[in-house]
Formats: C-alpha cells, structure tokens, sequence
C-alpha cells in the first residue's frame, strides 16, 4: 500500500474536526477504503483508528492537555489530532507496541512539531496517563471525561435518568456493538442462515427477542450472506419495532420515513411478499438506496415516493392498515455505532420534537379506523418520544395506546429499548390504535 494507514486516519480525522463533528466517520472512512485501495489488517487498524479517536476525543484532550501543561485550543489543529492519534494507540490499542506507536505518530508530524509531539507521547510513555477526575471532582466532570461525553450532553442525560443509570449508559456506549442481521424470509429462515453463517466459519446466535434476527458472536466483518442477500443488517431494536407494527400478507403499509428502508423490508419479510408498501423519503436522491436494495433482496412490494411526510397528503387519508413514523431524531441512542453523534448540537436537537409533531400529525391521517400507528425514535429523550405521543394523544381521542409484546418484552403501548439494559440500539417505540 502506497498510503500509511496513519496518514490517512489522520486525514480524517481533520475532515471531521474541519465539520465540528457533524461530518459522519463512516462515510468518510469508506470513501478513502477505496480511494487508496486499503483492505486486510490496514483496513481494519483504519477503522479502529478513525472510530477509536472520534469515540475518546475528549477523554484523549484532557490527557494530552495534563501532559502538555496547556489548554488543546493552544495546539495546532494538525498537532492535537496526531497526539491524539498517538495517545488512543498507546492507551487503548494493546496489540501495537508501544515505541511503534510512539515513532509513526512523530512521523506524520511536520518537522517544526516533531519534537513537541515526540516529547509528549514519551513523557505519557515513560510516566502511564495522569490521574482522571473523580466523582468527587463533579459528576458532569467526571463522566465526561471518564467516557468522552461533551459536558452539556451529560447534563440532558441527568436529567432524563439517575446517575447511576447515566453512568451505565455511557459505559454501554463505548462497548463495541455487535452486527445484528434480518434474516430473508423469502428466501432463507433464521435457522438455515445460522447454519450457513457456521458453514462460512461466521459463529452466530438468534437474537433475545427479535424473532428473525442473528446476531453475530464477534468484530468478524460483514458476512457473505448479505451479499447473496440471504440478510441485511439491522440492529434488533429495529426488528422489534416491525414486530410491534405487526403487518400482515395483504395489508396496506406506508412507512413515512423510510430510507435507508430496512424496516419496510421487514416489513415486507412478514407479509411474505403480498400487499402493498409505500416507502417515502423527503430526499429523492435518496430513493434509490431503497429501490436497489428491494430488488436485490426479492421483495416486489415496495414502492418508494419522493415525499415530506410533515407535510399532509389527502389522497393518503384512511388507506393504510398500518403506518410506521420512525422520525428524524437526534439519534443519541446510537451513540456505540456513530460516535460523532455524541460531538452534535443539542440546540438543533431542540428543534426535532416540532419536526416529529408534524409528522406523527400528517401521517396518523394516513390510518384506516381499526389500523395501526407505531412511531419511533433512536434516541432515549423524553422530549423527542413520550412527550411527542402524549401530546398527539392528548388531541386525538380516536387513537389509544395498544398494549404489544414480542418475545419476552411486554409493553402498554410505549416503550425505550436501552443499550446497558437490553444490548440493542437505544431506541423508543409507540403503538397506537385508531379506534
């Protein structure tokens, strides 16, 4: 490989600095996988580089700040992302010696900052990482920087949990998540997907309540199975939200936000393929992510629609037995598998819950007297999940919560799957019936 795999996590890790971390890792990482053709070892190191870095920022910055007796925001911007490159390897990378991780991050440096940055990675090399806060430092100090969370995050998870639970969250969040698979029921089932996961050397289990999901007992990378299109990746939180949607062969579903489109495959799984879906997405662009991965899974029953489904449709009105409203949201609960989240404006966050209120308006016309409304969330705030159905419910008396279970997880209509708790992604789901 021509490329260091250092340079070019470095490279990335600027683009996203340069993005005030609203850049998305994964995108970035993928498109410079190709441009400089990384594979192998590289390719995962890579990853584990750019995803570790982003994960521990703030954790990285106070210990390169306590090192360097001086504030981060003194630093070079170039400077501070190799140190912490240099420091995520020496703390959190066991498997690369130590005086390797040292010599080829001093190396990215330019030669005016060689020796600041060789000094620094040396002096935590000799001396071992400078003691953290406590809990009796402040509890907002403390978490932060113990799991690099930004101080007013910290403060709105507070105040929707205990601490205790707060802490057990963000320790959740830094725990690498498990690839969870959908099997394709058109054309496999869960059990002959496990066995062919097994045969392919892939070791896997079925999910604790999603009744047609796999998860993956290891970081074994993505399965040839999803290339087959035997499955597609979907975390179990989200198959849960179908079976709590419960469509059946022959029913009318429209799926209001829809792409990349993996509920309404789903979907279209437990229909066996018969009926009708409307997947919509405000982004026409966008459509063909779920056109394309409709065809190649064998599912004929979905049609996508370039549609703002804030945005009342009257020729939609008491057509659909079932609607799915999986909302825009600040996508806190997914924290473990987009750490750049963590890093996003909890201002503009703010301005979500107004957003999903028009949606869940628009759409529970859509719903024919008998059917069936699930709106959802991947986040575990209040504000954007219980506040935004109460409300709803509060002006419409021909809708109730409907009570749901699937697998061992019972619920009276709404519930918040959480990471520490339930090792899925943090996700809320509502049911609801019109009467």
């Amino acid at each position: 490989m021509s490329y260091p795999v250092r340079r070019v996590a470095l490279d990335i890790l600027m683009r996203l600095g340069a993005d005030e971390g609203e850049g998305y890792s994964a995108i970035l990482l993928d498109a410079a996988i190709k441009k400089h053709n990384i594979d192998g070892a590289d390719k995962a190191l890579l990853s584990r580089l750019v995803f570790g870095v982003t994960e521990r920022r703030i954790t990285l910055d106070y210990v390169i700040a306590a090192t360097a007796a001086r504030p981060t925001s003194r630093l070079d911007t170039d400077v501070l992302n190799i140190l912490r490159l240099g420091v995520y390897q020496l703390f959190y990378l066991k498997k690369i010696p130590p005086h390797a991780a040292v010599n080829e991050t001093v190396e990215l440096a330019k030669k005016s900052g060689k020796g600041f940055v060789n000094a620094i990675l040396r002096k935590l090399l000799r001396d071992g990482l400078p003691p953290l806060p406590e809990k009796k430092d402040g509890k907002v100090k403390y978490l932060s920087v113990k799991y690099s969370i930004p101080r007013e995050l910290c403060r709105k998870f507070l105040e929707n949990f205990s601490d205790e639970r707060t802490e057990a969250i963000f320790a959740a969040f830094l725990c690498p998540p498990p690839i969870t698979l959908h099997a394709n029921l058109l054309r496999t089932s869960r059990d002959a997907l496990i066995e062919q996961l097994a045969a392919d050397g892939i070791s896997a289990h079925p999910t604790a309540n999603a009744p047609y999901g796999v998860r993956l007992d290891a970081a074994q990378g993505l399965p040839d199975a999803i290339f087959r299109g035997d499955a597609y990746v979907q975390d179990e939180a989200s198959q849960i939200c179908i079976a709590a949607l419960d469509p059946r062969e022959g029913d009318r579903v429209l799926d209001a936000c829809s792409c990349p489109g993996t509920k309404a495959f789903s979907a279209a799984m437990r229909m066996k393929n018969v009926g009708e879906i409307l997947a919509c997405d405000k982004h026409a662009s966008k459509l063909s992510l779920i056109e394309g991965s409709a065809a190649r899974l064998g599912i004929s029953i979905i049609t996508a629609r370039e549609r703002d489904s804030s945005i009342p449709d009257a020729s939609l009105d008491e057509s659909f037995d079932r609607v799915l409203c999986d909302v825009p949201c600040s996508g806190f609960g997914v924290i473990a598998k987009k750490p750049e989240i963590r890093y996003h404006s909890l201002e503009r966050a703010a301005e979500l819950p107004a957003l999903q209120r028009a949606i869940l308006e628009a759409s529970s016309r859509a719903v024919k007297r008998g059917g069936t409304l699930v709106y959802s969330t991947c986040t575990l705030f209040h504000d954007e999940n219980e506040a935004v159905v109460e409300d709803f419910l509060a002006k419409h008396a021909d809708f109730a919560l409907e009570p749901f279970t699937v697998g061992s997880i019972s619920s009276d209509g709404m519930l918040t799957l959480s990471p520490e708790r339930d090792a899925t992604d943090g996700f809320f789901i509502a049911k609801l019936r019109r009467k």
